[in-house]
């Protein structure tokens, strides 16, 4: 009896090891994991969209670039409202354009929305990979409520707290990527995309083990009475001078100029980041107090100062950071203080005694 389960335990140990051996072979000769490790920087298109059953008519496009040298996963939100002007024909939307495809077949919708993209951006790369799926396939592959309620959330009082919500459904995709990885190994299927099963299951284990910073974008664009458009200056400023470059380039030669909000609802919240953020070499120009409440510290960035905005959530040891490129601002950076920032002074009062920094 003995002797048999011994048999077993070597025969499933083998099994293991090759199962092993044969995942890391894999890893290794992924053509994804070789760019990365050839100092490569990578980049992916994901569409995500709806077949009718959840979130009707929301389509969300995403260009995803990662380099390992500097460990920043820098993600594109494309506004999928921007309409799409052509000569002689009435202007649409790209998600517009996308659903009225649909009848057409998803890969031809797909297709006509980069079509459309690409006449928008002349700076736009095309992505070496793509990932098109819907939202239903999303959400059945990662199984998880507080993902669900997230998604479904379309109750905002105003775009940064919009903005505020995608951030959070990546970063908490990204933490849940470990433990659905299995599942989506399973559902390969369910994704439209031409990267290789193993080399999909490769990258998504490269991102889960490195960590990497998250750098949030938007694709500048100017709302209109009648449509919202693409800001074409600040877009092309914003791919050539922020996006494709490194993310420390000019990083120790900046001066930024900041704006503080008071959007936590406490008293005095801007003036406390003021002098805290002016103690740290920041020019601090203007404070006041803002009407929506925010739960969490916004600091966005206007001109391209990631690493800067980066030590203003360091010193308030709190922050979401929001890359929304408009050069035309007199501000680089502005700081929308949430309810999640706490700084004491000599002024607050604490069991009867003053409090310090």
């Amino acid at each position: 009896m003995f002797v048999k389960i011994s048999k077993a335990i070597i025969v499933v140990s083998i099994l293991f090891l090759v199962v092993v051996f044969t995942f890391y072979l894999s890893y290794k000769t992924s053509f994804v994991i070789k760019k990365i490790n050839n100092n490569d920087t990578i980049t992916c298109s994901v569409l995500l969209y709806s077949t009718g059953n959840v979130l009707p008519s929301l389509l969300n496009c995403y260009q995803v670039s990662y380099n390992k040298n500097y460990n920043c996963l820098k993600v594109l939100s494309i506004n999928t409202d921007i309409a799409l002007l052509r000569k002689y024909k009435k202007s649409k939307s790209l998600k517009n354009f996308f659903y009225e495809n649909l009848n057409k077949g998803v890969e031809s919708s797909i297709e006509n929305f980069y079509t459309g993209l690409s006449e928008l951006l002349k700076g736009y790369k095309k992505s070496d990979f793509y990932i098109n799926m819907s939202f239903e396939s999303f959400l059945l592959m990662m199984a998880d409520k507080d993902l669900n309620r997230m998604i479904l959330e379309d109750n905002f009082s105003n775009k940064d707290l919009k903005s505020l919500n995608n951030l959070d459904v990546l970063e908490h995709t990204l933490k849940l990527m470990p433990y659905r990885a299995i599942n989506v190994f399973k559902q390969y299927n369910l994704l439209n995309t031409n990267i290789p099963k193993m080399s999909f299951l490769a990258l998504l284990t490269k991102f889960t083990t490195k960590s990497p910073l998250i750098m949030f974008c938007e694709l500048p664009v100017k709302y209109t009475t009648a449509r919202v458009e693409l800001d074409v200056q600040n877009a092309e400023e914003f791919l050539n001078k922020v996006y494709y470059v490194d993310i420390d380039a000019d990083y120790n030669n900046k001066n930024c100029f900041v704006d503080i909000k008071n959007a936590s609802g406490k008293p005095r919240m801007a003036q406390k980041v003021t002098w805290l953020l002016r103690e740290n070499k920041f020019d601090v120009l203007d404070w006041s107090n803002f009407n929506t409440v925010y739960k969490r510290t916004l600091i966005k960035d206007f001109k391209g100062n990631f690493r800067k905005c980066l030590d203003v959530a360091r010193i308030l040891k709190t922050g979401k950071i929001l890359i929304s490129y408009n050069n035309k601002l007199y501000y680089d950076i502005s700081v929308c203080v949430g309810q999640d920032c706490n700084i004491y002074d000599n002024f607050d009062k604490v069991g009867g005694k003053g409090v310090k920094n």
